[in-house]
């Protein structure tokens, strides 16, 4: 596995902002490992213990999302209140597309003509990206395919939103693939479950830092802890490789993912963690198919519309079975 920053940031990170002024108006407005088997020596010859992993937090309800084009089936459905706190959700890709949801938390005391405003006339979006703040999600995965995650949601209006673009290049937010929500302690409607726990324990954990991913030395099957421990927005989004890439062929890969070009190479999007703000995290269960894999970051800065990619954030792995 390797630390990351060789190679690109994400094309239609603007939409995700576009889209959210665009419909508040409407609306009116490091790595870790699992320890081994068995006591632990020392250095200073002395038997202790080995540290027990993690556990997961304890989800205080379930939210399922099924996507297609160019819509989210929510359950439970928007408006009921979604409480506070980790939520499990689970994500399903039934549309032809790839799709994603992410969670964009307007931050308090945000004037809502100012945001509308740096959407308007900034038509990346990467003016309106300092209004909010992601808090996870899932990153794009391919037609057919499902993904678990945890998201810490937080109390106020949160809007879901997919940002991946079509053919041409429009985001599916802007064809209407967002939903409104609202996230307060005292739930009204129809309120999403409360699990039962999920019971297991954090296998890893990928680190977003200033110099780019910093994976586990061995990934499998199970749940990783990610966190942004950079001052800059991240996300990370797993994508399997028809075979192995030199570090000039994966340049041009990544500089094609950023133009929205079709590569040419085969890419199997498995996923990942959708974009976090800095100092958030959230939790990925993963179930990797044994190969090659790129991690890319296709999310832009303020005020900057480029994608953290083509500035070296990306970084190639194998997983072995």
């Amino acid at each position: 596995m390797g630390d990351g920053r060789s190679g690109v940031r994400h094309r239609a990170g603007a939409a995700v902002v576009v889209a959210l002024a665009a419909l508040l108006a409407a609306c009116g407005g490091g790595t870790a490992s699992l320890p081994a088997a068995g006591p632990a020596s020392s250095a200073s010859g002395t038997t202790s213990l080995p540290v027990a992993p993690d556990p997961l937090p304890q989800p205080v309800q379930r939210l399922d999302i099924v996507a297609t084009e160019y819509t989210f089936t929510m359950t439970p459905p928007p408006p009921g209140a979604l409480r506070p706190g980790w939520t499990l959700l689970t994500f399903h890709n039934a549309g032809a597309e790839a799709h994603q949801v992410m969670f964009a938390r307007i931050k308090d005391g945000v004037n809502m003509t100012e945001l509308a405003a740096a959407a308007a006339n900034d038509s990346s979006g990467a003016g309106a990206i300092a209004f909010v703040d992601m808090i996870g999600g899932v990153s794009y995965i391919d037609a057919g395919k499902d993904i678990t995650a945890l998201v810490n949601l937080t109390e106020g209006a949160v809007m879901a939103m997919c940002y991946v673009p079509d053919a041409t290049g429009v985001a599916h937010a802007l064809k209407g693939m967002t939903n409104a929500l609202t996230v307060s302690g005292e739930t009204t409607g129809e309120a999403a479950s409360r699990p039962e726990p999920v019971g297991a324990s954090v296998d890893g954990t990928i680190e977003l830092t200033k110099d780019g991913y910093r994976f586990p030395e061995r990934m499998g099957r199970g749940w990783y802890h990610v966190r942004n421990t950079d001052d800059a927005l991240h996300e990370v989004s797993l994508m399997r490789l028809g075979g192995s890439l030199s570090d000039d062929r994966t340049a041009m890969l990544v500089e094609d993912l950023a133009a929205n070009r079709t590569p040419p190479v085969t890419l199997e999007a498995y996923g990942g963690m959708g974009a976090i703000s800095a100092g958030f995290d959230g939790y990925l269960h993963l179930d990797l198919a044994p190969g090659d894999y790129l991690a890319v970051d296709f999310m832009p800065d303020p005020g900057r519309p480029r994608p953290h990619m083509l500035d070296g954030y990306w970084a190639r792995f194998r997983v072995e079975r």
